[in-house]
């Protein structure tokens, strides 16, 4: 792939998706809001009850990674979402095997939070880079996960914004060269 340059390269829309659009999605959804304010964030559920609040709990756990979301509701994940998504950022094998199998457009932007890690970075800085042209057809692995702590304490929660935190934020630079035609201009 050749980048196509640009002298302002357009920043990524990342749209992270977990089980109920309720602490993992909101987490990394928030810190990324955090870090890159410029960036279109969003987030949403697989299987998401649309317009609940956020938990004390995950509260606790955005405040302990020093952060928040304010007026967050939780978002059911649909083809819209899908579609405006420069990569879809999951936290389980079972929701990509969802978004591969309900939204099957997006599947080759739809990505564990771990697998993403493992490819951003491998990449040198400053480049544009791509994902594999193969991502919607790749096999999972049980590494490919971030554990959901519902039903955990306080203080599991707080262990999975960190664990988020670890290990996004490294990643965030990496991602703003994201090759160009994964950046909507094929979809937009």
């Amino acid at each position: 792939m050749t980048p196509i340059s640009r002298t302002q390269p357009r920043p990524p829309r990342i749209l992270y998706v977990c089980t109920g659009n309720a602490t993992r999605s909101v987490i990394a959804a928030s810190l990324t809001r955090r870090e890159r304010p410029e960036w279109t964030v969003t987030s949403a559920g697989t299987f998401a009850i649309p317009g609940l609040p956020s938990s004390v709990r995950t509260l606790a756990a955005l405040d302990a990674v020093n952060t928040s979301a304010p007026g967050h509701r939780s978002t059911t994940l649909n083809s819209e979402l899908c579609d405006q998504a420069d990569v879809v950022v999951a936290f389980e094998r079972d929701h990509v095997q969802f978004i591969r199998r309900m939204f099957p457009a997006a599947a080759a932007r739809t990505i564990t939070l771990p697998r993403l890690v493992f490819y951003a970075q491998a990449q040198p800085a400053q480049t544009p880079w791509a994902l594999p042209e193969s991502l919607g057809d790749e096999p999972l692995a049980t590494w490919d996960e971030i554990d959901d702590p519902a039903g955990g304490d306080i203080d599991t929660f707080v262990a999975c914004a960190q664990a988020i935190e670890k290990s996004l934020l490294p990643i965030l630079p990496i991602l703003q060269h994201l090759h160009s035609s994964q950046l909507g201009q094929d979809r937009a």
